[in-house]
């Protein structure tokens, strides 16, 4: 018993003994919300669907970009979101996520719409005699003529009723850099211009199959590096412009110059309540089938086949008047159709009774570009997994993570927007809706954080024919925006990063313009201008910081090749943590981040254009409008 009591009162004496261990402060683990959830199988069902045959490519306005709209807006009432979009006689649970704006097609009638040629000496038109004698030739609309509305800088599309003596002005283009010129010493003041061809530059990307929507120009920019020949044909007085068709343009249109009516896509839409100045004035512009072309160059100083050939092959041509006695009269009847669009908006409300009133705005756009002609297997589907299914397939696994997050207590301070953009692919028409129209104080929104094009890496075999293109390996990512507008937003997104995902983050599009080391691959003269290419732009617009994340471009650009098997599911993955995380700490962080003090000068000019167009005024969102889905 004695050993006993001595063993214990040993063993207690020595505990009491014992040295003290030294606290060890142990740092905190960081965390970003719920992004860790994020997972490759997760990106990979949702791109899937979004970029699936059945979509029909996405092309606004469409019943394929509906359903992917409604997907979208599924997914954010099943995880509880709080909807952004109507708030009014809206039909369902889906409504109140899709926020309308209203689109207006202008088309020709084509049985109202009238073009004579009085002068020519013989051939062409239709109901005309047999003699050589001078007489009034006749075209029908969509056989011999149709109408050039509103791409390349014409004017958009309106009724019309001009005549004139006519001017060939080679293919139309004054470019600045080069001191090319057609009209000089060309009178065409109260005339119609005659164009064929375009530059060797414009000629080389059309072939190329490049310089799509928002693709740079190797000429510059519209209205200060060069004028289009309808710009051109304003300046100096003309009241329209004649283009001759290619041989492209003769072959789709079974040689005769088209049908005037909708392509593949249906007809060409705007937004009637965008206030949009143009850049510079253009004249309305016709294009003109093989027959019609024949009539008007019929007894000049070159004939119809020599101007065609020659502009086909890009040889260049002098300008010169047409016979006076030559006269051309146009009429064009057109007729409006309304339709639909919308963004699809989710809200997570944050934590904090003040820092909620602000906002972190995270931003893709749902659309693709839709149908075209189908490749040699006969697939016509324009998928657009990477463009920008990757994007809006990001978005949605960090809608995701952060309300599972929520149901957790991982809720953030501010309150996160998630925002699918319509029409980005028509220029960037959701987003600007969104800023010229918002429902919130754009005052309080911290950052716009803007995911295009995240799911291509240079993979084994990669190749790429565009050597103006740049795209990542895997574990890169290309920043666009940051060093632009706020060096502040830049900080936190490499601490973010530092401490999380560990990206290489590539700057290369992170500027304006070409300079040594950035967006210096062309096209000349002004590279690729990616920061204005995607819907983080209309946020700069509004002096708010952006960052855009891109994995850059690639051959299937645009093409019925961008397809979902071809995703990198791994780096979009790491590239959806990274942008969750980043929203996570800028809704939790003390302050904001500034804008730069000192901004581009283009985008200072845009910013009060903005300004000046009313851009920004708290507005409600429609009611849901006639067609839309639910």
């Amino acid at each position: 018993m004695h050993r006993i009591l001595f063993v214990f009162f040993a063993v207690v004496l020595a505990a009491q003994n014992k040295p003290k261990m030294a606290k060890v402060k142990v740092a905190p683990v960081v965390t970003y919300g719920n992004s860790d959830s994020i997972t490759e199988q997760e990106l990979k069902i949702y791109d899937y669907f979004l970029a699936s045959d059945q979509l029909e490519g996405r092309n606004l306005p469409s019943r394929g970009f509906d359903t992917a709209a409604l997907y979208v807006a599924s997914h954010l009432a099943e995880w509880g979101l709080k909807p952004g979009g109507s708030t009014t006689n809206t039909n369902g649970p889906l409504q109140p996520y899709l926020m309308p704006f209203e689109l207006v097609s202008k088309s020709v009638i084509p049985g109202e719409s009238k073009a004579s040629l009085s002068g020519a000496t013989r051939g062409g038109g239709r109901g005309r005699g047999g003699d050589a004698g001078p007489r009034t030739s006749v075209y029908e609309y969509g056989k011999d003529w149709t109408v050039a509305a509103g791409g390349r800088g014409a004017a958009p599309l309106e009724a019309l009723e001009v005549s004139g003596n006519l001017a060939f002005a080679g293919n139309g283009y004054v470019i600045n850099k080069t001191k090319i010129d057609p009209f000089e010493g060309l009178d065409v003041k109260g005339k119609i211009v005659v164009v064929a061809g375009l530059p060797p530059e414009l000629a080389a990307q059309a072939a190329a199959g490049r310089g799509g929507r928002g693709g740079p120009n190797p000429l510059g920019e519209p209205c200060t590096d060069f004028l289009t020949p309808e710009q051109a044909a304003a300046k100096n007085g003309a009241v329209a412009v004649v283009t001759l068709q290619n041989f492209q343009q003769l072959a789709g249109a079974g040689g005769g110059g088209g049908r005037g009516g909708a392509g593949l896509n249906g007809p060409a839409y705007t937004v009637p309540k965008f206030r949009t100045t143009a850049a510079c004035p253009a004249v309305p512009a016709i294009s003109a089938g093989l027959e019609m072309t024949n009539d008007l160059f019929q007894g000049e100083k070159k004939n119809g086949s020599q101007v065609f050939y020659s502009a086909g092959s890009d040889a260049k041509l002098d300008s010169f008047e047409l016979s006076k006695e030559k006269k051309l009269a146009l009429k064009i009847s057109v007729k409006s159709e309304s339709n639909h669009a919308e963004n699809v908006v989710g809200i997570l409300e944050g934590s904090d009774p003040v820092k909620k009133n602000e906002y972190v705005v995270i931003s893709a756009h749902l659309d693709h570009i839709g149908l075209s002609a189908p490749l040699p297997d006969g697939h016509n589907v324009n998928n657009g997994a990477d463009d920008d299914g990757s994007g809006s397939t990001a978005l949605l696994a960090i809608a995701r993570a952060y309300m599972e997050g929520a149901a957790k207590g991982q809720k953030p301070e501010r309150s996160i927007i998630f925002l699918w953009n319509a029409g980005e692919e028509k220029g960037l028409w959701g987003s600007q809706y969104f800023n010229e129209f918002p429902f919130i104080d754009l005052s309080k929104v911290v950052a716009d954080l803007n995911i295009d094009m995240i799911g291509r890496t240079r993979g084994p075999g990669y190749s790429d024919p565009d050597k103006t293109h740049v795209l990542v390996d895997q574990g890169e990512i290309l920043l666009v925006g940051p060093n632009i507008s706020s060096d502040e937003l830049e900080k936190t997104l490499e601490t973010v990063n530092d401490g999380y995902q560990k990206l290489k983050l590539n700057h290369f599009y992170d500027a304006t313009g070409p300079d040594k080391t950035h967006d210096n691959l062309g096209p000349e003269p002004n590279g690729q201008r990616i920061f204005y290419r995607s819907d983080h732009y209309n946020f700069a617009k509004m002096g708010i910081p952006i960052v855009f994340f891109t994995t850059g471009l690639h051959p299937d650009y645009h093409r019925p090749t961008d397809t979902p098997d071809k995703i990198d599911y791994k780096e979009m993955m790491i590239v959806t943590k990274t942008v969750s995380a980043l929203g996570w700490v800028l809704a939790n962080q003390e302050g904001r981040p500034a804008l730069n003090k000192t901004l581009p000068e283009q985008l200072t000019k845009d910013m009060k254009q903005a300004k000046d167009q009313g851009w920004g005024k708290v507005t409600p969102v429609l009611a849901p409008l006639p067609g839309e889905p639910f």
